[in-house]
This record gives structure tokens, C-alpha cells and sequence, in this order.
């Protein structure tokens, strides 16, 4: 939500003016001009629309009440001290933005005349602002304004100051009741000019009455008759439920035959799950129907008429009390439009958290990956770089990282608020609690990338160091580069975007893998490779991990939190594209964006298996991991921009990537034990390139909605424009992480706190820097006893002697 302009002078109140309501989210619509539009438009709020015409009984004008004293009381019940409304507490701020929603709702200019409409609709606006100066000089200018009023008009402007009032009297005796004194004087003004007034609508004219539920943009017509159909469907589908399941019952077990005991079981399970789902149904649609029938009744009775309440109060009922009970029930829309919107707010948090939750549960397939793929002798180290990345990253994020990179407002390059979530929410920024947690997420796993380079011969305090790092200040200035609103290559920039356009990275080929992968490879280069990689010729020598069903496991378990990386990045998913109302939206984009991350590394996958079976000779299993999730990795840049078919494009060329970086790095003895730098660096690299290729015009400009004629893919017809912004992305990136990683990892090379020794690599270490190994091998073995035993058995076996 933006936010709310607290304390601004109101020197051009026909200016353009963004109006927000704190706790209310409907606004007055603002334009250059207060001018009464030339077509009539119904109330709108956010969550809900509804149109209606208030037709009052015909009673003829009995006593024309003194209507101008109690307006001049009116004015001067707003001369209060200066900044009287600013100095209100935050949920009395609150009420007050109620009362001036109140005041002006709805087609303010034509029910109420031009002069008077505008007059009123700067009156909410001074109150919205907490003006008081200009408060008490407009509430000056009503006086004069009553006797050019037409009764409808001032039917319309009374119902207005009444519901005002009521706002005004639920803020208590603040002060010193100068408040209340504002309420019963509303109140007055408002209840004297209704009963001074006779409308020209009948009672015979029809009622235009259209309501729309809103979940966030995604719109739902309510109508009697719509309700009506949806019940008797839902009672038929209950019947026919209530029915199967008696039908199932009631089949004797012993008319059956079976093959065996097993089919026998199979059959009682199959039929108590059917059994079970056919009474659910039954009851959810009694459910469903009871409502529906409520539903319908609740529709042709909340009538906003005084023409349909007027039988219930009676025959001695008046035309005022008429009026405001319609207005009475009328304006508890706004409390049912509030309810929607909040639970709009509650869906895309939980929504966002369960991505997070997903992108976190990487973690744990970055661990069994890297298990897996390292020797035995040094499971239990690889496994703790893990779990020190996230811990170590979180406080470092905590503390820095999120401020750098989301701390708003900001420059271009960096972020510089919300250190240690100072301040945080904040209404200046739209983002919660579980927006920081999803970065987080994030954050770790570019670290966790780079663990996997420099797997094996590392020491652990240099664990601590390059993880903090990166996490609180690396990673941080590229995510606010390319995903803040203030960076400098963001495509959601409100101006002077680059080349047109900004770089387009959903999820992050760049700003997480290429970050990631780039800082492994000069951690890598610096270290050298690991003990017994090359042989004294310069030729490989493959040291291959120990544990395929771990490097499986966990290239499982981050397929399955991908879907949280891709897909929620998106933050949101109650949002509907162009005017709503269809069941295309958001929540499409999402889906579409699930389908095009499964096809490229399932692609990937395939062509990885087929291309090393070329090669080589044989299946490989871990190399089949790899391209998957190089194609992944390559994917996430434009997951949300590019057609399904073309996404299988993308895979296929980042299996070949990743072939190609692995032969690139044998030539020149380059030690990566998880082929990370590769596999996240190349395929990142390719994943953003194919984004400026491949991006579909449609879609850009949905996810990037606000700037039409945003450039798109070159090969979509787009030109250049976008790709030369991702071209710039990688460059920028690769600088970056160079000219900040680099130095430190040779840094901690030249003060010797980056490689372990050569006795200790050769040990492993688990047994030389984490006491003992990660595996039991024999119950009555004990690592700290027979270590040389331990070392050269990886597993057991029948015989119990060692092994020579």
C-alpha cells in the first residue's frame, strides 16, 4: 500500500493528489480537474462494487427547518489549534480517514452539484492530510453554499455529513471533546437538511443494483439468481454424493470375489476412501446449499432503498428515518469490503511464507547434494558449511544484507535503511515480515552455491568469513541493483530505465546462481585443486563422490523447492491482469511459470543423458542431476516471460552449457567438486541471455505492467534492447563478484586461513578438524581408536578383518 501523505500543505487542492486510507483501502478518485465526469460511474471500492439509487417517500415538505445556523456551528466546531488532526493517535488517524471516505464516496459532483461536490471532495482531502487550517476554512465556505441547493442535492450532502459524524463520534472524548462536539453538529447539519428535502425518484422507478466481490482484482458478480441456480446444483450434487455413498454400503462385502488377502485389503481401502469422500461431499454440499440459500435471501434484501425499508418501520415511519437506515445498512459495505481486502492480504503473505518455507527447504537438498558428491572422509565438514551458511547468513542478512538491499528510499547502487529491521514493516515499503524472510532464503543459497566449489579443502573459518560476506553485502548490492525499485537495471524502475527496459531476472539466473557460482570459481582458481585431481602428466583423474542416492535425494528436494524459487517469486497471487473478472490472472502467470521450470530441467535432463552416453559411453546418473538442475539454474531468469515450448529450448542448451563448461574446466585443471561455478555460473549466464531472446511480449508486460511498449525477446520480435540489458547484467555481475570475492579469498590465501593442510586433506576432515567420522562403520569400532581402520573401510562388509 503507498503511503499515506501525512501533513502536506494543500496549496492546489485540484492538483492530482493520491489519496490512501490507512485501515480503509477504497480512495477518492483524483484527477487534474473536479469537473463532473460525462459518464456516471458506480461506487468502487477495492474489494467491492456496488451501484444503487436511494429513493425517499413522497411525504411532502412539511417545516423548513433553520438549516444555516447549524452549518455556521459546523464551521466553527473545525476551528481547533493547529495540527489538531496530526497530533492524533495512529487509530483515531484511522477513524478520521473513515470519516473523510464518508464524506466524499461515490459520485460526489453529480449528486451534490459541481461547486458543493468539489468543496467537499477538498474538505475529505484536508482531513485525509490531517490539515486543520484548511479543514476550518473550507467547513467555512458550507453556509453559503445551502441555499443554491436542490433538495437532492441537499438529501445527498445530508446522508454524507451524517455518516461523517458517526465516524467522528466513535473516535470518544479525544481532547477535550472537541470531537464530539464535530460529531453532534455533523450529525445535526445532516439529519436538518435530509427532512428539509424530497427526492425526485419514485418509488416505482427500478432499482439498478449490480454488487462485485473482489478477491484482490479477480472480480465476482453476486446476484439472488446466481445463488438460487448455485444452490439447487450444489443440492443435486449432494443427493447424488448421499446416494453413492448408500449404494457403496450397502454392497455386501462377501458378493465380491477376490484373487487373494492382498486384492481382498486393496479392495476394503479403496472402498472406505470412496466411502468416506462420498459422505464429505454430501455434507460440504448440504453446506454449500444452506448457504447459497442465505446468500440469495441476504442479496434481494440488503436493497439500499428507503422505498424497501419503509413497509418495516411502519406507516408512521418518516422519510428521515428512512434515510438513515438505508444509509445506516448501506455503509456496512465498507466493513465487508475492509474484510476482503484483509483476507486479500492474508493470502499473499501465506502465500509468500510457504514460498519461502519451499525456497529454505533447498538448503537442505544444496546439503545431500553436497554429501553425496564428496568423499566419505569429508561428509560431516560439507555437511556443516551448510548448515553455517544459513545460520551465519542469517544474522549477516539480518543485519546488513536486507538494507543493502531493500532499504528504501535509496540510491541506484545501494539500500540505506533497515539495518537490523529498524523501522521495518514500514508503509513506505510494501512489504511485511515474510517478504525479509523470503530473501533470506535466498541469500543462503547463493552462499550454499559457493560452498560446494571449494568443498574439501577448505578451512572452516574461512567458512565463516566468505558466508558472512557474501550474504551481508556481496549478494545484497546485485539483488538491489536488479530487483529493487531504486536500482539502477531494475526493470520495475519508475523511470530512466536501462536500454528501455531494465534486465529482466524473475528469480534470479543472476543475482543468486551467477553470484553463487562466480564467487566458487575464483574461491576454486585461488585454492588450486584438491590432492590427486590431475596426475603428474596433467591429466583428470575423477574423484567421484561416495553416495549417488544422497546427490539423487537431494537433487529431488531442490527440484521440489524450485517451485517456491520460481513460482513465488511472483510475492503475490490474488492479482488479476487487465480488467479482471476472468479466470485468467496472477495466479495463471504462477502456474504458467511452475510449467516452463519443470520442461527446461526436465529437458535438461534428458539431453544431458543422451549427450554424455555420446560421449562417454554409459548412463550416468550424476551427470543427469547436474543438467537438471542446470537447467534450472538457466530457467529462472525468465521463467515468467517465455512461452512453455520455449523453455524446453532452454533447457537443451544448458545441458550442452554445462557439458561444454566441464570440458573447458579439465583443460584447464579446474577443481570444482559439485561443478558448481559451472553449473550455476555458465548455465545463469545462458539463463539470461535466453531471456532476452525468448521473452514474449504479452507476458512481459504483465509481470512489468506500467510502461507499455516495454522491449521484449529478439527473436519474439522485441529487437535488441532487452538483450543488450542482460548482456550488461552479466558483465556487471561478473565485475562485481570479481573485484569483491576475488580479494577476499587471496586475502585469506596469503594469511593462510584458506586451505587446509596437505596431511589433512589427505586424513580427511572429519577425522582431523571435526573428530571423527560421519559414518559408523562397525558398532564396536571406535574412530578415536582404530582412526587408520576407519580411513581405509568406506563401508561394510562380510569379512571383519581390515582391509590392506
Amino acid at each position: 500500500m503507498a503511503s499515506l501523505l501525512f501533513l502536506q500543505p494543500l496549496t492546489n487542492l485540484s492538483s492530482s493528489t493520491t489519496l490512501v486510507f490507512l485501515r480503509n483501502p477504497h480512495h477518492i478518485p483524483t484527477s487534474t480537474s473536479l469537473k463532473p465526469s460525462n459518464t456516471p460511474k458506480p461506487l468502487t471500492f477495492k474489494s467491492f462494487t456496488t451501484s444503487f439509487s436511494l429513493a425517499e417517500s413522497d411525504s411532502p415538505k412539511s417545516l423548513q427547518p433553520e438549516i444555516r445556523p447549524v452549518l455556521l456551528e459546523l464551521a466553527d466546531s473545525f476551528d481547533l489549534p493547529p495540527d489538531y488532526f496530526a497530533k492524533l493517535p495512529n487509530d483515531l488517524r484511522l477513524d478520521l480517514n473513515d470519516a473523510a471516505f464518508d464524506l466524499s464516496n461515490g459520485k460526489i459532483v453529480d449528486e451534490c452539484g459541481q461547486e458543493l461536490g468539489e468543496t467537499l471532495l477538498n474538505l475529505s482531502r484536508a482531513w485525509e492530510v490531517a490539515d486543520t487550517s484548511t479543514s476550518h476554512s473550507l467547513a467555512s465556505k458550507l453556509p453559503d453554499l445551502e441555499e443554491s441547493l436542490t433538495d437532492n442535492a441537499k438529501s445527498a450532502l445530508g446522508k454524507r455529513l451524517v455518516s461523517a459524524g458517526r465516524r467522528f463520534q466513535s473516535m470518544g472524548q479525544y481532547g477535550e471533546g472537541e470531537l464530539q462536539k464535530i460529531a453532534k453538529t455533523l450529525t445535526r447539519a445532516g439529519k436538518l437538511l435530509s427532512a428539509s428535502s424530497t427526492s425526485t425518484v419514485t418509488d416505482a422507478e427500478p432499482k439498478n443494483e449490480s454488487r462485485m466481490l473482489k478477491f484482490g482484482e479477480l472480480q465476482l458478480e453476486l446476484t439472488s439468481e446466481k445463488a438460487t441456480v448455485g444452490a439447487i446444483i450444489s443440492f443435486a450434487f449432494g443427493i447424488l454424493s448421499w446416494q453413492l455413498a448408500q449404494g457403496v454400503q450397502n454392497t455386501p462385502e462377501s458378493s465380491l470375489q477376490y484373487a487373494n488377502d492382498n486384492a481382498l485389503l486393496l479392495a476394503k481401502s479403496l472402498r472406505g476412501a470412496l466411502l468416506a469422500a462420498c459422505y464429505s461431499s454430501a455434507i460440504l454440499s448440504a453446506f454449500t446449499t444452506f448457504g447459497l440459500i442465505l446468500l440469495g435471501r441476504q442479496l434481494n434484501s440488503l436493497s439500499c432503498s428507503a422505498s424497501d425499508l419503509t413497509p418495516l418501520l411502519g406507516s408512521a415511519a418518516t422519510n428521515l428515518n428512512t434515510t438513515l437506515l438505508a444509509d445506516f445498512l448501506c455503509s456496512r459495505f465498507t466493513t465487508i469490503s475492509t474484510r476482503f481486502t484483509e483476507t486479500t492480504y492474508a493470502v499473499d503473505n501465506t502465500y509468500l511464507l510457504f514460498s519461502a518455507y519451499l525456497v529454505f527447504a533447498m538448503q537442505l537438498g544444496f546439503a545431500m547434494l553436497c554429501a553425496g558428491s564428496v568423499r566419505a572422509k569429508n561428509t560431516m565438514n560439507i555437511m556443516l558449511t551448510n548448515v553455517l551458511d544459513a545460520a551465519a547468513g542469517g544474522l549477516s542478512y539480518y543485519l546488513f544484507g536486507f538494507a543493502f538491499a531493500y532499504g528504501a528510499p535509496s540510491n541506484g547502487f545501494i539500500g540505506r535503511h533497515f539495518f537490523g529491521l529498524n523501522d521495518y514493516p514500514s508503509p513506505a515499503f510494501a512489504g511485511d515480515y515474510s517478504f525479509f524472510l523470503y530473501q533470506w532464503a535466498f541469500a543462503i543459497a547463493a552462499a550454499g552455491i559457493t560452498s560446494g566449489s571449494i568443498a574439501e579443502r577448505t578451512q572452516f573459518v574461512a567458512y565463516l568469513i566468505y558466508s558472512s560476506f557474501l550474504t551481508g553485502f556481496v549478494y545484497p548490492v546485485v539483488s538491489h541493483w536488479f530487483w529493487s525499485a531504486d536500482g539502477w537495471a531494475s526493470p520495475t524502475r519508475p523511470d530512466d530505465l536501462l536500454f528501455g527496459s531494465g534486465a529482466i531476472d524473475f528469480a534470479g539466473s543472476g543475482v543468486v546462481h551467477m553470484v553463487g557460482g562466480i564467487a566458487g570459481l575464483w574461491g576454486a582458481l585461488i585454492e588450486g585443486p584438491r590432492i590427486g585431481r590431475f596426475d603428474r602428466a596433467g591429466r583428470s583423474v575423477a574423484l567421484r563422490g561416495h553416495n549417488a542416492s544422497l546427490v539423487v535425494l537431494g537433487t529431488f528436494l531442490l527440484w521440489f523447492g524450485w517451485y517456491g524459487f520460481n513460482p513465488g517469486s511472483f510475492l503475490t497471487i490474488v492479482k488479476a491482469y487487465g480488467d479482471g473478472g476472468s479466470y485468467y490472472g496472477q495466479w495463471s502467470a504462477i502456474g504458467r511459470t511452475a510449467v516452463t521450470t519443470t520442461l527446461a530441467g526436465c529437458t535438461a535432463a534428458l539431453t544431458t543423458l543422451f549427450g554424455k552416453r555420446l560421449l562417454v559411453g554409459h548412463w550416468n546418473v550424476l551427470d543427469v542431476c547436474n543438467g537438471l538442475l542446470g537447467g534450472f539454474a538457466a530457467i529462472t531468469s525468465g521463467c515468467s516471460v517465455v512461452e512453455p515450448w520455449a523453455a524446453m529450448v532452454c533447457g537443451f542448451v544448458a545441458a550442452w552449457v554445462l557439458i561444454g563448461c566441464n570440458k573447458l574446466a579439465e583443460k584447464v585443471k579446474y577443481d570444482d567438486p559439485l561443478e558448481a561455478a559451472q553449473l550455476h555460473g555458465g548455465c545463469g549466464a545462458w539463463g539470461l541471455i535466453f531471456t532476452g531472446l525468448f521473452a514474449t511480449e504479452r507476458y512481459v508486460n504483465e509481470v512489468y505492467s506500467g510502461r507499455p511498449g516495454r522491449p521484449y525477446g529478439l527473436f519474439m520480435g522485441g529487437g535488441g534492447k532487452l538483450l543488450a540489458a542482460q548482456v550488461v547484467q552479466i558483465l556487471v555481475v561478473l565485475g562485481w563478484v570479481t573485484v569483491t570475492m576475488g580479494p577476499l579469498f587471496y586475502g585469506l590465501h596469503k594469511l593462510k586461513l584458506l586451505r587446509i593442510s596437505d596431511e589433512d586433506e589427505t586424513a580427511g576432515m572429519d577425522l582431523t578438524r571435526h573428530g571423527g567420522f560421519a559414518y559408523v562403520y562397525n558398532d564396536e569400532d571406535e574412530a578415536s581408536g582404530k582412526p587408520e581402520f576407519m580411513m581405509r573401510r568406506v563401508g561394510p562388509t562380510d569379512d571383519a578383518s581390515p582391509c590392506p
